[in-house]
């Protein structure tokens, strides 16, 4: 993984911002290794959450679909993700994954509540510079067939095939006014369009297809949200 002590440097002022119980008392400490990770709340019909890493709650604000967790820092090793009710004594998931020191992820909840689960990626960037960004593409659509993803008016797509749970890696893009297609791949149909999006140059991203298929409309209908990973000042 490609990620220069400065990313680790700006993650780590960005994380002892964030609210997160892992670490106490960070002010005056000297950081321990570390590991960090975003959690994305992929699962469209799932109560608002609170979610613990073995005893420690990680979110301050309860989370609902769609929203995003910005990297905090977690002690590296195995650790016991459990997904719950805003206030409630019960589990909705639990999980337990491996976390590395030196190391950046991605955590995702996905699925409907009656069969939630949630994935873990490694966060695998070069570091940005102002001629280009990078853009990474996640398909969390449960219901939703293989897609293809085309930049501006090109024919031919920037990725092919990205089925659910798939993630690709982060691919260049130029900066600038740029429009996102999402297609079948089985019959072509355009699925989703983006607005015009101002990407930028030091920036990394990820765009997210997320809701279902099978929604006409509302809050769990089939759409794209694009998140910013890093910045590169």
């Amino acid at each position: 993984m490609r990620v220069t002590k400065s990313i680790f440097s700006a993650l780590a002022v960005s994380g002892t911002l964030l609210m997160s119980s892992c670490f106490d008392n960070l002010e005056n400490t000297p950081l321990p290794p570390t590991a960090y990770v975003s959690i994305y709340q992929g699962s469209p019909d799932a109560p608002a959450m609170d979610i613990f890493a073995n005893a420690n709650r990680v979110n301050r604000d309860p989370m609902e679909f769609t929203q995003v967790l910005g990297y905090s820092p977690f002690f590296p090793g195995e650790r016991d993700f459990r997904f719950a009710a805003v206030n409630s004594a019960s589990s909705l998931l639990e999980k337990e994954f491996e976390l590395k020191a030196d190391s950046v992820y991605s955590l995702f909840v996905i699925n409907e509540t009656a069969a939630l689960d949630a994935f873990l990626v490694k966060d695998i960037w070069e570091e940005p510079s102002a001629t280009q960004a990078q853009l990474r593409f996640v398909h969390l659509s449960a219901d939703t067939e293989s897609v293809d993803l085309f930049v501006n008016d090109t024919s031919t797509p920037l990725l092919e095939e990205s089925s659910f749970k798939d993630v690709s890696e982060y691919l260049e893009l130029t900066p600038g006014n740029t429009i996102l297609k999402i297609k079948s791949s089985e019959t072509g149909e355009t699925l989703l369009t983006s607005g015009t999006l101002d990407l930028k140059g030091n920036r990394v991203y990820t765009l997210v297809v997320r809701g279902m298929s099978s929604e006409p409309s509302g809050p769990k209908k089939l759409d794209i949200q694009l998140i910013t990973n890093y910045i590169a000042y």
